[in-house]
């Protein structure tokens, strides 16, 4: 048989009481902080990505409704269908606020864009007649440049637009332009 060695116990054993222990989880608890702020902010960035994506698309549509709107007044013969509603309004008549929600609520002070575009609603808009340029004055140059279109009057009309994107709580845009043509 062998005899049983006995082991002294180094000096430095004793008094170890867990460092390694207490130090890795210090790193472990740096390396999770970090992490979870990473994925907040990839999740922001995602977030503001979105939105972005978002107002370009109602951004979008509100050009495709200006389009809509001004293929319309190049179609009238006439302008008695200004009468301040279904959104056409006169010289007269008060043209509605474009920021105010009621305007876009009420079916009277609007029309709804007839091309569906993808977004959570239909492009709106309406139409006021401005004002008629007279005369020489109203030699604008309309069809392109260096055509020349005559001495007649041109009336002025403002288009104005908004458009929501793809969601409820989406981006909303609206636009406004000034269109000419001669009668």
């Amino acid at each position: 048989m062998m005899p049983m060695k006995h082991f002294q116990h180094t000096p430095g054993r004793q008094q170890q009481g867990g460092a390694v222990l207490v130090v890795t989880l210090m790193i472990l608890l740096v390396v999770t902080l970090l992490t979870v702020s990473n994925m907040r902010s990839s999740v922001l960035q995602e977030k503001m990505a979105g939105n972005t994506n978002d107002r370009n698309v109602a951004f979008q549509a509100a050009e495709s409704a200006l389009r809509e709107g001004e293929v319309f007044l190049e179609g009238i013969v006439s302008l008695g269908d200004f009468q301040g509603k279904a959104g056409l309004f006169g010289r007269t008549d008060d043209e509605p606020v474009f920021y105010n929600g009621t305007t876009w609520s009420d079916t009277v002070n609007h029309v709804v864009a007839s091309t569906d575009v993808g977004t959570y609603q239909r492009p709106q808009y309406f139409i006021k007649n401005m004002t008629t340029v007279e005369g020489a004055v109203g030699a604008l140059n309309m069809s392109g440049y260096g055509d020349n279109k005559g001495s007649g009057d041109v009336t002025i009309f403002r288009v104005t637009v908004k458009a929501t994107g793809t969601s409820a709580d989406s981006a909303e845009v609206i636009l406004r332009t000034q269109y000419g043509r001669i009668f």
